[in-house]
């Protein structure tokens, strides 16, 4: 004969101790939230929507067009330098040649090595350009892709995939399809 006791703690409940569901509705933000998450972190409202994957995607995505945004905005700035330096050598060179000192901005605008910085520095600027252009493009697609994975979050899986070993060698598989029009 086999006793079973149980022991009760007082002030602990059976619910405090279920281990929470992560995937409660009320747990995940709404879409609107998981936009907002999103802009503020990229990846992270795709996160809280359970899809951490496509929110490491986003994140990483977003990183990388911060670091080269700060990586163009350093080249631009030592191209900057350039364009001030060979306007230097340009402007000490025509005084040295004895330029008359009224012509020499006009002369130093036209130097071909002034004239290749400028192109460089304006290249350089561009490029920082289309890297702000890049990173704002994927913030709100992450964002745009938060919003949706919000809403699809509680979707059901529509198609479900069983497989069973028949006992002659075989293998039998079935697919059924969950679909509730009346769902809200």
């Amino acid at each position: 004969m086999s006793v079973s006791t149980q022991e009760t703690i007082p002030g602990l409940s059976e619910q405090s101790v279920e281990p929470s569901d992560s995937s409660d509705p009320r747990a995940r933000p709404s879409p609107g939230g998981a936009f907002l998450r999103s802009l503020a972190i990229p990846g992270w409202g795709q996160a809280a929507s359970g899809s951490p994957n496509r929110g490491a995607f986003y994140f990483t995505l977003e990183s990388a067009s911060i670091w080269m945004i700060l990586k163009t905005s350093k080249k631009l700035g030592s191209a900057r330098n350039v364009v001030a330096l060979r306007e230097l050598e340009a402007e000490l060179r025509l005084m040295s040649e004895g330029v008359d000192p009224s012509d020499i901005p006009a002369q130093v605008d036209s130097d071909p090595a002034v004239l290749n910085a400028r192109r460089l520095e304006g290249s350089r600027a561009q490029q920082r350009e289309d890297w702000f252009a890049v990173a704002l493009f994927f913030l709100f697609l992450g964002g745009a892709d938060a919003f949706v994975a919000a809403h699809l979050a509680d979707f059901p899986e529509p198609l479900e995939v069983q497989m069973r070993a028949l006992p002659d060698m075989g293998v039998e598989v079935g697919f059924s399809l969950s679909f509730d029009p009346f769902r809200p």
